[in-house]
């Protein structure tokens, strides 16, 4: 495991970029941390969900803070980079980004979920109040994207038996692979 100290370190002294990046956008158990894994496969420098940055983002709104993070990776995944209020801000300040938005089946994903909130908070939740939630992020995303050329947005479901090769294909990427590998299965 690496420590925060090493990690902060080492974030500092990578270099900033402000060109186009790739971003996960899928909402909280779709699938994020297989397709941050799926992003380091084909060759990208990923930031995955990350404690301090979350809490720069959650308890200071520092966007600026987050942008310059940002700036310094080529990729994300998970928290806080699919949130309603960064996705705007995400695509101004990197021009010619794609977009991976992840989808997944109802029933599925309240099924993650719940085990998800069990095994990390010993807690059971209200899984019909988290698919509103679910539904309403989805219902910004494909607003928001809906007159998007598709070299730049891409819905993906974890589950599709190519998805994998569609993120390569979308991404410009060679790769044999057909299927996303699996990871964080609770």
């Amino acid at each position: 495991m690496i420590s925060e100290a090493y990690f902060n370190l080492k974030v500092a002294l990578l270099k900033e970029s402000y060109g186009s990046k790739v971003f996960c956008i899928g909402f909280n158990k779709t699938g994020t941390t297989s397709i941050g894994k799926s992003f380091e496969l084909l060759g990208y420098r990923n930031s995955s969900f990350n404690k301090k940055v979350w809490r720069v983002y959650y308890a200071q709104k520092e966007y600026s803070k987050m942008i310059k993070y940002a700036s310094k990776f080529e990729s994300f995944d998970d928290l806080p980079w699919l949130k309603e209020d960064m996705i705007p801000r995400l695509d101004a300040a990197f021009p010619n980004s794609k977009f991976v938005y992840l989808k997944r089946e109802e029933e599925a994903w309240k099924k993650s979920l719940k085990n998800w909130r069990m095994k990390v908070f010993k807690d059971l939740p209200d899984v019909d109040a988290a698919w509103e939630d679910y539904k309403t992020h989805e219902n910004f995303v494909l607003e928001y994207f809906k007159n998007r050329p598709s070299e730049d947005f891409i819905i993906l479901d974890i589950e599709d038996k190519r998805g994998f090769k569609k993120l390569a294909d979308f991404l410009g990427k060679e790769t044999d692979l057909e299927e996303f590998p699996h990871f964080n299965q609770t």
